[in-house]
């Protein structure tokens, strides 16, 4: 079951209703978006007929190309998550910027590999559709040592963590056997 809070995943079908919608408004047809895209005529029709969804290089094309954000073809609306992550993460608000990426790099922390290579995919074709890939090279290349001083320390504050949740998991158990002794 899903969480009420969160928004609901999107589905094919809107997602092909959406695509529509964006097509339509810039007057283009099928076969105009699919060579001002890169993206071939088979799988627009089969995103607008809802038989597949688009990867994320398929998704960044998309959107450059009908000049919209993933979120509103995936979701409808450009706000998706606003007023459901409000509560969901009420009374964490911190103005400090440092924070919130902190909780966001723990809460990644604790994805297997595969689901951060699935939101670093997600993430980067959110930033370039939205800044163009030319501005984000530049900016990952000026910004080449702050990251690797940023990965060094998300790399020890990670060790700390899954220390620390070896030292619960190891304690767990034996709370467990007293619970049982009693």
């Amino acid at each position: 079951m899903s969480d009420p809070r969160l928004p609901p995943l999107p589905e094919n079908i809107s997602f092909g209703s959406e695509l529509i919608k964006a097509r339509s408004q810039l007057g283009l047809t099928q076969a105009q978006l699919a060579e001002k895209s890169n993206v071939s005529l088979s799988a627009i029709k089969g995103y607008e007929t809802g038989r597949t969804m688009p990867g994320a290089r398929e998704l960044r094309e998309l959107c450059q190309a009908l000049q919209i954000t993933p979120n509103v073809l995936l979701w409808g609306t450009e706000t998706p998550f606003a007023p459901n992550n409000e509560q969901l993460f009420a009374g964490l608000e911190h103005e400090d910027k440092r924070v919130d990426r902190f909780r966001l790099a723990t809460l990644v922390a604790l994805l297997t590999f595969e689901e951060r290579q699935s939101i670093q995919t997600l993430v980067q074709g959110l930033v370039i559709a939205r800044h163009g890939e030319k501005r984000v090279r530049e900016l990952l290349v000026e910004n080449e040592d702050f990251l690797a001083k940023m990965t060094n320390e998300l790399v020890k504050t990670l060790a700390v963590v899954q220390a620390e949740i070896e030292e619960l998991s190891e304690s767990a158990p034996s709370a467990d056997k007293k619970l049982r002794k009693k």
